[in-house]
């Protein structure tokens, strides 16, 4: 058994970092245990967005030199025909992930904590029903860490939460393949055509282009479960876009897009980033949504700490504090926007005429708040344009009725998680009233998946 730490982190990702970062800052010695190598981090993302406010909402610096690729100061959204949009001031920082990973990693050593790299873990060490440490193999071979807490920030595999046993309060299940999204992606050089600036982004194909490094233009689509699907699909997107080039580079790679485990905790145990599935569910992205997580678990977990109580009851506040706020917001919009991109291309075409449905406001209130909202007046004027467009046959009565449905149910799962339990001891009759509307939301988007799926297979 190695020297102890306060705490252990499983993953170096930016969740993983930020949390220890924050975690170190409060005093507490923090150890983070990267499978891979650090310098190896981000390479296969390349360049990703952050918006401006979010640097001072984390306190992160803003990017300089050779991190900092473009500042973006509009974002776009199209209808699939591309006939409307809908441009919106939003600054953007585009950066290179490698490098971004690094200057946090920077400001966490700086902090005091230790990585390890080429360490992976293999399972907890427990005493009397907690966590006491960590099994790992690296450099010299198999040895076990000591420490009071283990938060798991391993990304979508979650290699500590899945090697637990299922509990009322432990949901262990591996993500499944239909319950994430294969982002493909394709940096062209050589570019010929026209381009919108800023980040363009398309509803129908999830798809969107932005510049990349250089001169370059990085265009990519999310698809369900199927890599070849995802190139399938990217190559039709690409075919809509009013500019050409060569490809300099493509890669791909898996984010969650499910709900998240309905506890994020348990005795020495919490939960952050991808490995608890907190993508934003309108994009996929999940840094930002990873980072606000963070800042409640190192804010909880400093305080059970300093009180030398790990229990299952002292870190709860973490799953109340997230899941009464940001997981609030997201529980609508995971069940709500699967039944809003699942419409056909044409209906989408003609909800861009309808006053209020995609306005600027509106989406910058999603990007920044994680919002969908409508102005009365507008929405009043859009009642009789909606109705219209059903009678012309431009809007199809099931997908009306989809979207009603959708959106009780997302108003339900938004309404128990703003009010989540205060305490475990209530935390099973929570469970029971939420479990039924997600299986509801869960079919609606499975259901659309593999209409995917089969669509270009």
């Amino acid at each position: 058994m190695e020297k102890s730490f306060d705490v252990v982190v499983v993953g170096a990702g930016t969740s993983g970092t930020y949390f220890s970062w924050r975690l170190s800052e409060a005093g507490f010695r923090c150890l983070v245990l990267e499978k891979e190598k650090l310098d190896s981090l981000g390479r296969s993302i390349g360049p990703f967005h952050m918006e401006e406010p979010a640097f001072e909402r984390f306190n992160i610096p803003l990017p300089q030199g050779d991190e900092l690729l473009h500042r973006l100061e509009t974002i776009t959204m199209w209808s699939p025909n591309g006939e409307h949009r809908v441009t919106a001031r939003l600054v953007t920082m585009d950066m290179d992930k490698p490098a971004f990973m690094k200057r946090l990693r920077g400001y966490a050593v700086a902090s005091g904590v230790e990585f390890r790299e080429e360490t992976e873990f293999l399972g907890l060490v427990r005493e009397r029903g907690f966590p006491a440490g960590v099994r790992v193999r690296g450099d010299g071979g198999e040895y076990e860490i000591r420490c009071r807490l283990v938060v798991e920030a391993s990304g979508i595999r979650g290699a500590v939460r899945t090697g637990m046993p299922s509990t009322p309060w432990w949901e262990s299940e591996p993500v499944e393949d239909m319950d994430t999204l294969v982002v493909y992606m394709e940096s062209w050089k050589e570019l010929e055509g026209e381009f919108n600036p800023g980040i363009n982004s398309y509803l129908h194909f999830q798809g969107w282009y932005a510049p990349s490094y250089g001169e370059e233009m990085i265009v990519g689509v999310g698809m369900p479960a199927s890599r070849d699907g995802a190139r399938r699909r990217h190559r039709a997107f690409a075919s809509t876009l009013p500019f050409r080039g060569v490809t300099a580079w493509c890669t791909e790679g898996r984010v969650p897009y499910r709900r998240p485990p309905l506890s994020l905790v348990d005795n020495g145990i919490m939960v952050v980033g991808d490995a608890a599935f907190m993508n934003k569910p309108f994009s996929g992205e999940g840094v930002t949504s990873g980072f606000a997580a963070c800042r409640i678990a190192a804010d909880v977990a400093a305080e059970a700490l300093a009180e030398d109580d790990l229990t299952r009851e002292a870190l709860w506040p973490y799953n109340v504090r997230y899941f009464r706020d940001q997981g609030a917001k997201f529980a609508f919009l995971a069940a709500f926007m699967p039944a809003v991109v699942s419409l056909s291309p044409r209906e989408v075409d003609f909800l861009y005429s309808v006053p209020g449905i995609f306005t600027e406001e509106g989406t910058v209130a999603l990007n920044l708040e994680y919002e969908m909202r409508s102005d009365p007046v507008e929405t009043a004027r859009a009642f009789p344009v909606l109705a219209g467009g059903i009678a012309s046959g431009k809007l199809r009565p099931a997908s009306v009725t989809r979207l009603a449905l959708m959106g009780s149910v997302a108003a339900k799962l938004r309404r128990l998680y703003e009010a989540y339990p205060e305490h475990p001891a209530t935390f099973a009759s929570w469970a029971d009233r939420v479990r039924p509307l997600w299986r509801k939301a869960d079919r609606v988007r499975h259901d659309y998946f593999r209409k995917l799926i089969r669509e270009w297979a």
